[in-house]
């Protein structure tokens, strides 16, 4: 496969994987569980099953299952793609479609801190991280990469394991 195919493909995943993955954050938003635990989880999962469809599509493309390293190139490209697509909605949500969002999360978060018993420091703490992580400056620096690591390390887990296989004998 030629390398423009190959690029046209890895970006096609990560446009999938990125729209899936707003898709997923914005129906959780409109049935109330954009504040909840599975706002974290599916986009992981969404992750893992955009890998390994990507991986085997991939694999289908070549003839054979992908090596190791254009697996990982594979990934870099779709999680970094994805990412960016994520972040960019966020940074539009939050600044033009529901500029209290944040301001929202933080009093729930707070609610929730005080009932846990958690320490007026603590909440200060915590609630200060929360707001800096949706700075425009550390959603397209830090926050792409902070996000974008344990994703490229659990997508590269399952394709490995669903996809390239090292332990099998390789045809083709």
């Amino acid at each position: 496969m030629k390398e423009t195919g190959q690029l046209k493909h890895h970006l096609f995943w990560g446009l999938a994987l990125g729209a899936a993955v707003v898709l997923t954050i914005q129906v959780l938003t409109w049935v109330g569980l954009g504040l909840s635990n599975w706002t974290w989880i599916l986009p992981w999962v969404l992750v893992v099953v955009f890998a390994v469809l990507a991986g085997k599509s991939f694999a289908k493309r070549l003839g054979a299952r992908p090596r190791f390293l254009q697996a990982a190139l594979l990934l870099l490209v779709m999680i970094f793609v994805a990412r960016v697509m994520y972040q960019t909605y966020m940074f539009v949500y939050i600044n033009f479609v529901d500029p209290t969002w944040v301001d929202t999360v933080a009093e729930v978060w707070t609610g929730q801190l005080e009932e846990s018993g958690a320490s007026e420091e603590e909440i200060d703490k915590r609630i200060t991280n929360f707001r800096k992580q949706w700075e425009t400056g550390f959603v397209f620096t830090v926050g792409l990469v902070a996000y974008a690591l344990p994703e490229f390390v659990l997508g590269l887990l399952a394709m490995v394991l669903g996809v390239v296989q090292p332990w099998k004998k390789r045809t083709g």
